[in-house]
């Protein structure tokens, strides 16, 4: 008979939660966005409000409002080329940060630019126009203060927590899971407009397009080229800049590609830490906005996150390959039909989290998976057209 012992108890004990602190942000978020529809709505009550959006015949000037960044700009492109059909004897002008309009220079559907600089309407836009249109699709309530400010008697945008109440017409709900083209056409729709563009398309001229081929010459990048970019607005949508690096060592040795590397002046970091993990990185050096546009276009692949630059390469009809983590494929993801999203299902995605303390989505994306899909589309190049 083997004598009992003492009882042995197990303890199991449940890893701390890191993203408690960010839960109750969010719900305190939600909150505040809640109060706020309750105290914008009585004084939407009394605005000025029209029936319905004017004729093409009554707007000699139209104001496109955009307060965000690069990709949502080029993802614009279609509504803007709708505008310019309907509106055809209109003024357009697009108001920006001074980055993402950068986009539009070159653009034929825009007359002309004006840069925001900060949360102000530049006073000589007020008083100035006959339709103004604020593209923003979620809560953020700059863009629709900037358009109550020009004084339109046309006022239009996306209805979510009391933004409305800026507008003289209906709002158009902003859904959550719908893409962002798709949105913009509900807004323009809305207003009477055709939807008849259905992809992003950006502009160069001749001269920045032979700057971009004598820099690649320069940096010897022959065909095919690929430009790859680890960077994107939110930590959380980054993949490692060393699994990248793991992409173009691939690529280089497999596929004979000459792989740029591409970052913002705020992503340096990355840059380094890609380019010091693959020697066969090249690096074309800082860039405008302008300049990278270019390097893209001359590209025959763009690998990278969700990001401005990405949606740039859609626009060009270069066939891309993006890793995508916590980002919603059903709102952000390229259409083109030269466009490839890697991405794991997991429980918690798409979570749009800025922010994350396992990063499961992306760090089970390996290296091999990118390279073999990057390998695939440059062995079946597809024009330019049918890209986007």
């Amino acid at each position: 008979m083997i004598p009992s012992g003492p009882s042995v108890r197990l303890v199991v004990t449940r890893p701390h939660d890191r993203m408690i602190g960010d839960s109750l942000r969010s719900t305190a978020r939600s909150v505040c966005l809640a109060l706020r529809a309750c105290v914008l709505h009585p004084a939407g009550l009394f605005r000025h409000r029209e029936s319905r959006p004017p004729a093409p015949s009554r707007v000699g000037r139209l104001l496109v409002i955009r307060t965000d960044r690069l990709g949502d700009m080029a993802l614009t492109t279609p509504a803007l080329a709708d505008l310019r059909a309907h509106f055809r004897k209109a003024e357009i002008t697009v108001l920006a940060p001074a980055a993402p309009l950068e986009l539009l220079r070159e653009h034929p559907a825009i007359d002309h630019l004006v840069t925001l600089a900060d949360r102000r309407l530049p006073p000589e836009l007020a008083g100035r126009f006959d339709l103004v249109i604020d593209l923003t699709p979620d809560e953020d309530l700059r863009g629709a203060l900037l358009a109550r400010a020009t004084r339109a008697r046309w006022r239009a945008g996306f209805a979510r927590a009391g933004r409305q109440t800026c507008f003289s017409l209906p709002g158009v709900r902003a859904e959550r899971r719908r893409h962002i083209l798709d949105l913009n056409r509900d807004l323009l729709v809305s207003l009477g407009v055709p939807p008849k563009s259905a992809a992003p398309v950006l502009h160069l001229g001749s001269e920045e397009r032979a700057w971009a081929s004598g820099r690649l010459a320069a940096l010897g990048a022959a065909a095919p080229r690929v430009a790859v970019h680890p960077g994107g607005h939110y930590a959380s949508q980054r993949w490692a800049p060393e699994r990248f690096a793991e992409v173009v060592s691939r690529l280089t040795e497999r596929e004979g590609a000459a792989c740029i590397v591409l970052a913002g002046p705020d992503e340096t970091d990355l840059r380094e830490r890609l380019c010091a993990a693959s020697p066969d990185a090249l690096v074309p050096g800082p860039l405008t906005v302008r300049q990278m546009m270019a390097i893209v276009a001359a590209c025959d692949l763009f690998v990278g996150n969700n990001s401005g630059p990405l949606h740039i390469a859609t626009a060009f009809g270069i066939p891309t390959v993006s890793v995508m983590g916590p980002t919603d494929p059903l709102r952000f993801a390229p259409r083109g039909g030269a466009d490839r999203v890697l991405r794991h299902e997991l429980p918690c995605s798409p979570c749009q989290r800025a922010r994350c303390w396992h990063h499961t989505c992306l760090r089970s994306i390996d290296a091999e998976e990118v390279a073999q899909q990057a390998a695939a589309a440059l062995q079946a190049p597809m024009p330019r057209e049918a890209a986007r």
